[in-house]
């Protein structure tokens, strides 16, 4: 039950992030499908071996399918900007959590 916590709170934090930097970058997508983007590319990921490949491939097909963006230059400034907003995202909630600790 722990893991499956995990996954969706992952999949939420995820697409809550491609969220943030659709709209930094100017490459709209809806918060829903943000989500689903990040739930898909997350199950992708759990395949042994490759998932991690896979999971790549899963990310930029649905959010081709979901913002109808091209995938050089929006769609890959879109997930890079993304994977920047998780990282400032994990040292600011690292920090509140030290901090109340």
């Amino acid at each position: 039950m722990e893991t499956l916590l995990t996954f969706a709170i992952n999949a939420v934090l995820t697409g809550g992030a491609l969220w943030v930097a659709g709209r930094i970058t100017a490459t709209p997508i809806a918060g829903n499908a943000a989500v689903l983007t990040a739930l898909g590319a997350s199950c992708a990921g759990l395949v042994p071996g490759f998932g991690w490949a896979l999971s790549f491939v899963v990310l930029f097909v649905l959010l081709k399918q979901f913002t109808r963006a091209e995938v050089w230059p929006d769609l890959i400034l879109l997930v890079v900007v993304s994977w920047g907003v998780t990282v400032l995202g994990s040292i600011f909630l690292g920090g509140l959590i030290a901090g109340v600790l």
